[in-house]
């Protein structure tokens, strides 16, 4: 349950930045285009292709910060040929435009560090609220529990 929830986390957000992107890159590269409703369709199939791969990471908290940092470029790549891929399958740019290409590496990496900001705020907000309670939890110095003596 609690990875369906960080998949929906970051689906919410990538999908909300992948729509401001998109109207930035149509309005740049496609200006007098007129879409049809297929493109909002693939903006779910991408956004959520990016964000289910996120299972296949185990939490920086769980491995050495060398090795968080192979998995964050990992996950990043992996991001790159999903939408790239995706892109040339959709007929989102020409490959041949290096323009719309770069167009398109730069909003990916925009996106990317935007969400990932967004994720490791919430998780250090968790993680402050967690220590928080646990603080009141533990045992109060000086042998008391609850204002109560415990003998023994």
């Amino acid at each position: 349950m609690k990875k369906l929830k960080e998949v929906m986390f970051v689906f919410t957000w990538v999908t909300t930045c992948v729509v401001f992107v998109t109207a930035v890159y149509i309005t740049l590269f496609w200006p007098h285009e007129s879409l049809s409703v297929k493109i909002l369709w693939q903006i779910l199939i991408v956004s959520f292709a990016c964000s289910a791969g996120i299972c296949i990471y185990p939490k920086s908290q769980e491995v050495s910060k060398k090795t968080a940092m192979l998995l964050y470029f990992l996950q990043y790549i992996e991001v790159n040929v999903i939408v790239l891929g995706c892109g040339v399958w959709f007929r989102w740019f020409y490959i041949y435009d290096m323009p719309m290409v770069l167009g398109m590496i730069i909003a990916i990496a925009f996106v990317f560090l935007l969400v990932s900001v967004l994720v490791w705020r919430r998780d250090k907000r968790m993680a402050k609220l967690m220590n928080e309670r646990l603080q009141e939890y533990k045992p109060k110095a000086g042998g008391e529990e609850d204002g109560r003596k415990i003998l023994i």
